[in-house]
């Protein structure tokens, strides 16, 4: 992982090969029902790949292509600059675009049943702010299709706000769930846990993504440094 940048960088094959490390780690999995063994799951988790932009590790942005699914980009131009036809992929092409920006460490934190994700951020000019979305878990579901054998977790996006930048703009906490509706509602496929690292997956599209577990005086993602 840390050859490709968290996934960001190195060749196609370098990145195919870190997915079959990945997928061979996942049919290891040691932990029966994963979603279920709290003891594991709970805690601070520090990202350290990603299949997609890092941004995306997020549950925000997993329900924000849920709330877009069947729609198409209406502009020629971003399909044709970025290769897309799905209106959430031109967005995300956009944003992941953007000049002069930089993503730092991207952390989870598990328990009392709440996830909070965060993502530090930083576009020139604009200055450095740590994207927090926070969602519940309402307890695992069966998920007979998991290659390890695991279960899924399911969340429901409550917020998101911006943490860090203005002082005005870190008031704004935007309602996530009342804005997506229904779309809120996502699954995280827990796919390999152990006592240092956890893999999870998106389960609406598989995208991929393998976290260690933060050291104890580690949490919540300082700086934009990656």
């Amino acid at each position: 992982a840390a050859a490709t940048c968290r996934g960001q960088c190195g060749t196609e094959e370098e990145r195919r090969d870190t997915l079959r490390l990945i997928e061979e780690l996942e049919f290891a999995n040691p932990t029966p029902e994963p979603a279920t063994a709290m003891d594991l799951l709970e805690g601070e988790w520090r990202l350290v790949y990603a299949s997609e932009d890092v941004t995306r590790s997020s549950p925000f942005f997993w329900a924000w292509r849920r709330l877009l699914e069947g729609w198409t980009d209406p502009s020629p131009v971003t399909r044709l600059m970025f290769g897309t036809e799905d209106l959430s992929e031109s967005i995300f092409a956009v944003t992941d675009n953007l000049p002069a920006k930089s993503i730092g460490e991207a952390s989870q934190s598990i328990g009392a049943g709440r996830l909070v994700n965060r993502v530090a951020v930083a576009v020139f000019g604009l200055g450095r702010t740590m994207i927090t979305t926070t969602c519940r878990y309402t307890g695992p579901r069966l998920d007979p299709s998991s290659r390890s054998g695991g279960l899924e977790l399911a969340l429901t996006v409550e917020t998101t706000q911006a943490i860090g930048g203005s002082p005005l703009a870190e008031q704004v906490v935007f309602p996530s769930e009342s804005f997506l509706g229904a779309s809120a509602d996502v699954v995280m496929r827990v796919t390999y846990l152990d006592d240092t690292l956890r893999v999870v997956r998106n389960a609406a599209d598989d995208r991929c993504f393998v976290y260690a577990r933060a050291s104890s005086g580690g949490g919540g993602g300082r700086g934009v440094d990656e």
